[in-house]
């Protein structure tokens, strides 16, 4: 009877040691997850003000761009050089890729 009793008292101080064991992975996962959140909040919160900051910059180069290109007219092309042509050429560009059956 005392080797059955020792017997299923030493399982549940194996079963107890398991358990604590696993608890402290789980809070170890636990915690590691946590950080990870709130870590990738960070960096969102960085990338928006990138993006937003990147935003804020390609406005003002649209804005120069469009004050740029209603600055040019025929009367300023002249006056830098420009020329107006009589005769109008064009020209094709060869293309090197062909396409075949054969290959």
């Amino acid at each position: 009877m005392k080797s059955k009793a020792l017997q299923i008292n030493i399982f549940e101080k194996r079963a107890l040691t398991a358990l604590v064991v696993l608890v402290f992975i789980l809070l170890g996962f636990y915690g590691y997850f946590i950080s990870k959140s709130i870590v990738n909040v960070i960096v969102r919160e960085e990338i928006n003000n990138d993006v937003v900051a990147v935003s804020s910059a390609i406005s003002e180069l649209e804005f120069e761009y469009i004050a740029h290109k209603n600055t040019i007219n025929k009367e300023y092309a002249k006056a830098v050089g420009f020329k107006n042509i009589s005769t109008k050429t064009f020209v094709a560009r060869k293309s090197f890729a062909k396409l075949s059956l054969e290959n």
